[in-house]
């Protein structure tokens, strides 16, 4: 019998894009609650598009910007997943973000992240969020990730 494959035991990208054909396991809860969906993964670039849902609201019927800054995040540090070695992962150690227009229920959304530097210690990146259907910026981040090894 095959042992199961660990995260560890190849690239982020090889990961990334496994996950992507369905070949390892996706965990991804938050993308669930929060309707996101990994569209597109290449070295130092991941892309994530999502739909907010009535559920995403804040009390002023807006979409709240904790949506905004997931899908941002999720862009921004699978971006730096995308370029790291075996047996490293990476974290979001600092994150900034700018809300640029509001956000609507059942707009959709897509987030581009991409990588600015990676060091052997801490990664940074970059990710704008952008509704499909007239390409408005809607949101930008920058963010840093703290990169370490793997303990599986």
């Amino acid at each position: 019998m095959a042992r199961q494959q660990k995260w560890s035991d190849r690239t982020g990208l090889d990961n990334l894009k496994s996950i992507m054909d369905g070949k390892f396991p996706k965990h991804d809860a938050m993308g669930k609650i929060l309707n996101l969906d990994l569209m597109e993964v290449r070295e130092g670039i991941c892309i994530y598009e999502g739909t907010p849902l009535p559920e995403h609201l804040n009390p002023r019927m807006l979409v709240h910007g904790g949506w905004a800054m997931s899908i941002l995040d999720a862009a921004a540090v699978l971006a730096v997943v995308t370029a790291l070695p075996k047996g490293k992962l990476c974290v979001t150690s600092t994150f900034e973000a700018k809300l640029v227009r509001p956000i609507k229920a059942g707009m959709h959304c897509r987030a581009e992240g991409e990588l600015q530097s990676l060091g052997a210690n801490l990664a940074h990146a970059k990710a704008k969020l952008v509704e499909v259907e007239t390409g408005k910026l809607l949101a930008l981040c920058t963010c840093s990730a703290s990169v370490y090894d793997i303990d599986d």
